[in-house]
């Protein structure tokens, strides 16, 4: 006896047959869609930044050293020498010597044929260092070099000092002055001809220097600054000062250091050194370091030290009367500050260099 069976039939569908060719098609069409559509966004993203670049581009200086007022003085410097023009007198420091002397001023108190104040905002002694021993004396071959301090300068922990030396020694224009320019700092420059946006790509890194520089009108003479007449420090300045110049307040290390070895270096081209202190408003600039007066007088006695050891000419310009009615912040003089200083470095320096 045999059984058979018979399947039951169904009603499921027949199996479908996936054309796999026209399917990756679709989807690497669809991938490309949104491949293409994302790069239309970004490129119009980038559009629009170099748009808005070149706007701002329009009132900034050239920042090849990071710093519109470092180009600015670098070109002066460059057109001086190539002119042939000598200067018998150099002013180095941070920004209460930039703001104090007027070239012409000193000249005219002092006689000196030629002054230049190569003075930088933000320097600390071992920017000075470099920009005097491998721009500012290359290019003008001073007699006399007078280099001004302030406590802030000899501040070992300062990180605004540590922050804006970094940026001077990064720059594209410094690598370049001293021959030292790499492929990549080459190609950015190359970059920089075509595109605004490379070109403030310094600025753009520090907001801040790209609000106190922009000048909508043109960047005019290098750089954008905004004298005051009557004291009244900002708290902006003021928390600066306290928190990034002042900071930590230590002395004795790697600022010390290099004030030793320009002043050994200056002296050993045959060019004189005279040490200046820098004057400011005791009730509110004494107040912003860690121990208050301790800290300055701590300062004080490391600068009259280290005068004392080399027998170098010492101008105290803090002795002077000052009051409010001469500064527009507890560092920076005014315009009747200026006329002062001018004439106190002139008087100085005569009894320093005669004695």
């Amino acid at each position: 006896m045999s059984m058979s069976s018979t399947l039951p039939e169904t009603d499921a569908p027949a199996p479908t047959v996936i054309d796999t060719e026209q399917n990756g098609m679709a989807s690497f069409t669809g991938l490309n869609r949104r491949g293409i559509k994302t790069a239309v966004i970004v490129l119009a993203v980038l559009l629009v930044v170099e748009l808005v670049a070149r706007v701002l581009a329009s009132g900034l200086p050239n920042p090849d050293w990071n710093f519109a007022q470092t180009d600015r003085k670098v070109a002066e410097m460059q057109a001086l020498a190539d002119a042939g023009q000598e200067v018998d007198l150099v002013l180095l420091g941070n920004s209460s010597v930039n703001g104090a002397f007027t070239n012409d001023g000193v000249a005219a108190a002092t006689g000196a044929d030629g002054v230049f104040n190569a003075g930088l905002d933000g320097s600390s002694m071992r920017q000075t260092e470099d920009w005097a021993l491998n721009v500012v004396v290359p290019l003008l071959s001073p007699e006399t070099v007078v280099i001004g301090l302030t406590s802030r300068d000899l501040n070992d922990a300062s990180s605004s000092n540590a922050d804006v030396f970094r940026d001077y020694l990064n720059s594209r224009g410094r690598a370049r002055f001293l021959g030292e320019e790499t492929a990549g700092q080459r190609i950015q420059r190359a970059m920089s001809e075509v595109s605004a946006l490379v070109r403030i790509s310094p600025f753009l890194r520090d907001p801040a220097s790209l609000i106190t520089q922009y000048n909508p009108d043109g960047p005019g003479t290098g750089e954008f600054v905004l004298p005051g007449e009557d004291y009244n420090p900002r708290p902006l300045d003021i928390t600066r000062t306290r928190e990034r110049a002042l900071n930590d307040y230590s002395l004795g290390g790697i600022e010390l250091e290099s004030l030793t070895r320009l002043v050994d270096e200056l002296e050993a081209q045959g060019i004189t050194v005279v040490i200046m202190e820098m004057p400011y408003v005791a009730e509110d600039y004494l107040e912003l370091h860690p121990n208050g007066a301790s800290d300055y007088e701590a300062y004080r006695a490391v600068v009259a030290e280290f005068t004392a050891e080399r027998n170098l000419p010492y101008i105290d310009l803090s002795a002077y009367p000052w009051t409010t009615n001469e500064f527009y912040d507890f560092l920076h003089v005014n315009s009747a500050g200026i006329a002062i200083i001018n004439q106190l470095l002139a008087d100085g320096l005569a009894g320093a260099l005669e004695g």
